[in-house]
This record gives C-alpha cells, structure tokens and sequence, in this order.
C-alpha cells in the first residue's frame, strides 16, 4: 500500500497541472471524434467481398474505439479542470494554515506534528488541513478514473447489434419530440452514452432529448469548442500574421497610410518583419480564441448552487451549445425541486459571449426563491447587435431576427412543457421577453407557444405581426398576459407604431396585465433610459412584481 502523502511532499504539489492535462486530453477528445467521423464517412458501396466484409467490421470496431475514447478524453477533461479548481482551493487553503502556524515560530513535521505545541491544538488543525486536503485529491482522482473507465466499453463486445449514433439522429429532422422521446426511452442506458459520445452535436441541441442527455453532450460540445480554439492558437505564426492582414489588422495604422501607393506592402512587411508589428498581428489574430477558450471554460466550471441552499458548487446545465448558430440556453436552480419556472428572452447585443449579465439576472431570481424558482436563459440564434445608437436602432428596427428566432422558441417551449410535466408536479411556466426579447415572446405566441404566463418587459413590440390580441395563438387557452414598461424609457418611443415591424404596443393590449415599475431601492421613481435594463437587475419593485409574477405571487402596484 502507497504511504500517505506528507506535508513537505503536498506542499509541493501543484494542482494547476490539472488545467494542462484538462487541455490535453480535450484535444484528444476532439481528435477521437474526427476520427470517428471519418470512419464512419467511409463509403461502403465502394468496395465488396469477403475482404470487404472484414475489413468493414474492422472499420466499424475501430470507429466504436475511437467514439469511446473520445467520450472518455472529455469526460476526463471536464473532471481534471473541476479537480483543479477543486484541489487547489484545498492546497491554498492547507499552505495557509501552515504559514499560520509557522508565523509564530512553530515547526511543522512531515507527519503534520508541530512543536512546541503544549495543548496538541495546532497539532490537531495541521493534522485535519492534512485529511482535507488529501480527501480533496482522493475525489479528484476517484473522479477523473471514474470518467476514464465508466465511459469505456469492453474492446471484445459486438458492435453490429446497436445503430451507430449517426444512423439515430439522421431522422430526428423529420420526428415529433414526443417520438424522439420515446426512441431514446427504450435505450439502455449503455446507447444512451454512444449516443451522447457518438453524436454530441446533435444530442445536445435536440428539443425533445431529455435534459440529463442534453448536459452531458454539450460538456463535450464545449470540450470540442476548447480544443478547435486551441488548433487555431496552434497555427503557425506566419499564417496568424496572414489570417490577421486579410481581417484589416494594420488598416490605418500608419507606414505612410493605406491610402499612399505602396502602403499596403509596407504594412505587410512589417507585419512579417518587424517584431512589434509581428507580436501585435500576432496578438490580433489570437485575441478571439483566447476569448472563446475563457468563456467555455466558464461553461464547464462549477458554480455555487444558486439557491443558496448550500455552499456546494455544482455543474452548470448548458441544454443548447452551438456557438456556429448562436445558440446558448442553461438551466439555472433545481427543477426537480422548484414551484415555479422561468425562461428569460433577452434583447438586443446579446451573444453568446456576452451572455453573462443574463445568467446573472437569471440567477438572482433563482437566489431570491430559495430553490422555489428555477430560470433558463434563452439564446436560441443571433439578436440584432449595434456598436452605436444610430447602427442600434436600424438593428433593432429589423424583425427578420424575431421571425427567425420564434419558432425555436416555440418548440422549446414544448420540450419545456414535457419536461415540467415528467416531474409530476404542476410546475407554472413564465416567459419573460425584454426589449427585443419581447417581440420574439410575441412572435412565438402568434405561432403556438405554450406558457402559463407571459410578460412583455419594456418590449419592443407584442410580437411580429400581432396587432391585436386575436392575432397570439398560445397553445394554453388560459394564459396569463403581462407587460412593464417605466416611464421614460425610450422603447415607448416605437412601441405599437402604425406599422411598426415589431407589432402593437403590449402595454395597451387587451387582456394584458399592465405592472407598475414603483420606486428603486433608494425610493427614487424607477425611469428614465437607465430603467430599460434596471427592471430586471436591481431588487426595486419592479423586480420584485417580476419575480412575483413567476411564483404566482400578488404584486405591487
């Protein structure tokens, strides 16, 4: 039996090392899945015979390995980064009670033991950091096996008696939910995990995929996502200088000017030449992948329970990963526990990389129901973006984004309601569409949506081609409607224009519930520009007449 670790050798451990192998191994991932795929592209028709069929299976053996090592990289990957943010808070924790104890001029010994120590008190905290710190590795460890091993299959099993997960998703295209439902109901739990490891993507973005499925294989969608960011940081730096020249990188930034003859060349030369200007194309080039990689990272990090019912840290529930679609909707809070659900649309300039500040207010709502209430942050495709007020404002005049995004939005919604309902709870359902969120909400109840409760939150309009209350075709007939809008906020200024693109003003709409925005924490009036986004951030009463609408709960007026 290996002795346990003493203190000298764990002062030396540096858990960081887990960030580098959680990269390596999900680069490996990544390269199990292409290979995967491409085994499984082979043509089939192009070669026949007893050779054929032999070297078909083999093919197809091979393919098997390479899916369930791929499965096995990312599973590892995602428990070494966990581990190590998870062992190195016990190892700082652990060296700072040791430099504690040193401070007073107290010796330590390998063994933990700690002279002069009269009362065995400091003995006793050494001794129990040592056990912390140690049970800390032996999780991170038991983790890391069991997403190596787990994952694996037996080399000598068949592999002919299960479709391969490609075959399985070919035609969830063209199946109900309710259908894809059931196919992956009647699987073992055995190709539930070669689904999930042999069609990632897919599984992952899936409306009608069970959710526990859908987290699983955005994990590795995100691993994936790491990994293809890293190949492009890998490139050699002369094709990162090119790549950085053909994006504009050098466009007015001197040497005579672009406009002069010859500038262009000279900036090019420079750019390969010069080693400032080399270093700075460099860094252009690089800049949005170091972003990305940071960003996913994120994503795959544990976070503190947002009900704050405890302090441990639990996985984030991405349900939709599919950066190359702008597509990003986590589950926040407990659903299996919640009264209560709501899904946040958000506005204008989200992307998926500036998603952060709606998981925040997603989560506050989750913190403020103390596991009563769990939220989803809804991305489902680009939302008009505006680097300045007049680019803005043509944006978000555009209803194509809104035309677009609301059917997703509606079939997510049933996926939403089949979900509720598997838990065997009445859990009510509230959709929240702020700003140009409000006119994709609508939108998608003029096309079928289903919700308990809906509320239009300073909002761009009731909906694309809804100019009456006839004109939404909830699929609940007993919907509940609510609008908020603050005084001076300027969406009032295009809210329900004759032919506006983005429909009748919610506010007066019949059968609408009008919410009064009250006064902010400071007991000012909440309005004025600043209020477009403070109704759902700051805890004022129309935060609260929010949260009360999603926990069915009276409001304030």
């Amino acid at each position: 039996m290996t002795a346990a670790p003493t203190v000298g050798q764990v002062e030396r451990w540096r858990p960081e090392a887990l960030f580098a192998a959680a990269d390596g191994w999900a680069a490996l991932a990544a390269r199990w899945r292409a290979l995967a795929d491409t085994l499984h592209r082979l043509d089939r028709d192009s070669w026949h015979g007893e050779a054929a069929e032999r070297g078909w299976a083999q093919a197809q053996h091979l393919e098997a390995a390479a899916s369930d090592w791929a499965a096995r990289m990312g599973a590892a990957a995602v428990q070494a980064r966990r581990g190590g943010r998870v062992l190195g808070a016990a190892h700082a924790e652990f060296l700072g009670l040791l430099a504690a104890v040193r401070a007073d001029g107290n010796l330590i010994g390998d063994d933990g033991t700690v002279t002069p120590d009269r009362s065995g008190e400091l003995t006793s905290r050494v001794y129990h950091g040592l056990r912390q710190v140690l049970a800390a590795d032996h999780d991170v460890a038991g983790a890391i096996e069991r997403a190596l091993t787990l994952a694996a299959a037996p080399a000598a099993r068949p592999v002919a008696t299960t479709p391969a997960a490609a075959e399985v998703v070919a035609g969830w295209p063209t199946m109900s939910q309710d259908r894809i439902g059931e196919q992956i109901s009647a699987m073992s739990t055995e190709q539930r995990r070669r689904l999930v490891a042999g069609a990632p993507l897919q599984v992952g973005n899936t409306d009608g995929v069970p959710w526990d499925l859908r987290v699983a294989a955005n994990r590795i969608n995100i691993a994936e996502a790491i990994a293809a960011q890293q190949d492009i940081l890998a490139r050699p730096e002369n094709d990162k200088i090119g790549a950085a020249l053909a994006g504009g990188f050098g466009l007015g930034a001197g040497i005579g000017g672009w406009g002069t003859p010859g500038a262009r060349d000279r900036v090019r030369a420079a750019a390969y030449l010069d080693p400032g200007w080399r270093a700075a194309a460099i860094a252009a080039h690089d800049r949005d992948a170091h972003r990305r990689i940071e960003f996913y990272r994120g994503l795959l990090a544990d976070v503190t329970d947002p009900t704050g019912r405890s302090a441990r840290v639990r996985p984030r529930q991405i349900l939709a990963f599919d950066p190359a679609r702008s597509s990003l909707i986590e589950l926040h809070g407990d659903l299996r526990t919640a009264g209560s659900l709501g899904v946040l649309v958000p506005g204008m300039n989200t992307t998926v990389l500036d998603s952060a500040a709606n998981v925040r207010t997603a989560r506050r709502f989750v913190a403020a129901g103390r596991g009563e209430v769990a939220m989803i942050t809804y991305l489902g495709g680009p939302f008009p973006t505006g680097p300045d007020p007049v680019t803005g404002l043509v944006e978000a005049a555009d209803p194509s984004y809104a035309v677009a995004m609301a059917p997703r939005l509606v079939a997510f919604s049933e996926d939403v309601d089949r979900t509720v309902d598997a838990t065997g709870r009445h859990v009510p359902v509230t959709y929240l569409g702020h700003s140009y969120g409000g006119s994709i909400l609508g939108t998608a109840e003029r096309l079928g949506l289903t919700a308990d409760r809906t509320v239009y939150v300073e909002a761009a309009g009731a909906g694309v081609g809804v100019f009456d209350e006839s004109d939404w075709n909830n699929r609940n007939p007993d919907v509940q409607r609510y609008s908020m809008t603050a005084p001076g906020d300027p969406i009032a200024w295009v809210q329900g224009l004759p032919g506006g693109p983005h429909g009748a003003d919610p506010d007066e709409m019949s059968g609408v519930w009008r919410l009064g925005t009250g006064r902010r924490l400071d007991g000012s009036v909440m309005s004025g520009p600043a209020a477009h986004s403070d109704v759902v951030n700051e805890p004022s009463d129309a935060w609260h007449n929010l949260l009360a609408v999603i926990t069915g709960t009276p409001v304030r007026r």
